[in-house]
């Protein structure tokens, strides 16, 4: 488990100093985290890290990699749907205003 905090640490650091640097703007812990977990995946897949001792972390790493995809996935939609709905509104009234 240290091991996988420290290297969530360590990658979340790279990719901020990384992110001064880039023109595309990453989120240092999501990247630190789902780099970490995919680091531990592939050292049990491989067999270099036992499975009995990092599938557990591993699992939690994945599952708020996931959450956070969601997360970022309902605010696009909800952006979009807002879109959507004032367009709607709008040309609804447009309509109203231009028949009376």
């Amino acid at each position: 488990m240290i091991i996988a905090i420290v290297s969530i640490f360590i990658l979340t650091s790279i990719v901020w100093g990384l992110n001064k640097k880039l023109p595309v703007q990453i989120c240092p812990v999501c990247a630190g985290v789902s780099l970490t977990w995919l680091w531990l995946f592939f050292g049990m897949w491989f067999g270099l890290l036992p499975v009995s001792g990092y599938e557990f972390i591993t699992a939690i790493l994945m599952g708020t990699t996931i959450g956070g995809i969601v997360t970022e996935l309902k605010k696009m939609f909800s952006k979009i749907r807002s879109r959507r709905k004032n367009e709607r509104v709008e040309s609804l009234e447009d309509k109203l205003k231009n028949c009376c």
